[in-house]
């Protein structure tokens, strides 16, 4: 049921607050009638005032971040289960954060992985999908944007969920808009047997009960997760190995590749969106921007080089909060403007 859940969402949050507010106040009465009722020694009452203060401040902490979502790169935290129960909606009966797909002869299709899908992002309307939907609109253009975007994808994954998608829907888009980000090879490269060791949450915490105790509270959560996390390899070290390696980087192009025939078999528009690492852009540019620049324009195939669009912004503009580091709403805003250039649209 939902309100034994450890950590509810929505309505049910409701619930743990009363509790925890009933809780505290029968501390309350607890401590009035052992050391103020009794009249115990002024030292001990003192000694229990000071834990009595700990444990109240504790509690108001808990209380405070059982109603603060914050949306976070892991997915793991307690705070991001509570802002994707608040905001990640609408969600459409296949599975994708968008409206209905519906019926149209002139889609334009977002295809990506959690950048697209608007991670960190609380309003759908900030992406940059809708952003160019909402443009098309407003300029009674033919085209309607769709989103496909979902989070975890690679590239392979990606073009396999385009091809289910339009034979489910048997929508044909007239053009495509694949979105890119430096993660995308990590499948390809743990094929190939370069594969990144990511950390097991909570692990590190010797005891079983400390790990149920943090799991299982909002704040001890939210301070674990503000805690720099040790990995067996750094990711950046990760990404330098499987970019740096000729045999799983042309791989990888190939699979690039398959988004480039099915456009020039369809006589589609292709554009891809090459995001970087968005708190690193220098490294980024060196492990796959520039190649992949020269890639797609080889090619004959439009592409947004964010690095460079984003390059005067500072990292905290760049990114939605600390603990995320998906593209914000002005980086959303950009791309689109971006994309809306190099759309070829006609009436």
């Amino acid at each position: 049921m939902p309100f034994l859940n450890p950590y509810p969402t929505g309505n049910w949050m409701y619930f743990r607050f009363i509790l925890v507010l009933l809780v505290t106040i029968e501390s309350l009465n607890l401590f009035k009638n052992f050391f103020i009722d009794k009249k115990l020694s002024k030292f001990t009452t003192n000694i229990f005032t000071i834990f009595l203060s700990f444990y109240l401040l504790f509690m108001g902490l808990e209380s405070f971040f059982m109603f603060f979502p914050l949306s976070h790169g892991s997915h793991e935290t307690l705070a991001s289960k509570l802002w994707t129960a608040k905001y990640w909606h609408p969600i459409n009966s296949l599975g994708f954060r968008d409206v209905e797909p519906g019926n149209s002869d002139s889609v334009i299709l977002f295809v990506g992985d959690s950048f697209t899908e608007g991670d960190g992002l609380e309003n759908p309307d900030d992406r940059f999908s809708n952003i160019v939907g909402n443009e098309l609109r407003n300029k009674n253009l033919k085209y309607r944007s769709v989103n496909i975007g979902k989070d975890g994808l690679d590239t392979r994954d990606e073009y396999e969920e385009m091809i289910n998608f339009i034979a489910k829907t048997k929508i044909q888009p007239k053009k495509i808009i694949l979105q890119y980000y430096g993660n995308d090879i990590e499948q390809v490269a743990a094929r190939n047997g370069i594969e990144f060791k990511s950390f097991t949450p909570y692990a590190e915490i010797p005891l079983g009960f400390l790990r149920r105790i943090i799991k299982g509270s909002y704040f001890l959560d939210f301070i674990y997760w503000m805690l720099p996390k040790s990995y067996d390899v750094p990711y950046t070290v990760f990404l330098t190995q499987a970019y740096k390696n000729n045999d799983v980087f042309s791989k990888h192009k190939k699979d690039l590749n398959l988004f480039i025939d099915y456009a020039n078999e369809n006589s589609l528009q292709l554009i891809v969106v090459i995001l970087p690492l968005l708190r690193d852009l220098e490294l980024s540019n060196s492990l796959y921007i520039d190649d992949l620049v020269t890639f797609f324009s080889k090619n004959g195939i439009g592409n947004i080089n964010v690095s460079q669009l984003t390059k005067d912004m500072p990292v905290k503009d760049r990114v939605v909060n600390f603990t995320d580091d998906h593209a914000s709403k002005k980086v959303n805003r950009i791309v689109a403007q971006e994309i809306f250039k190099k759309l070829k649209l006609t009436n």
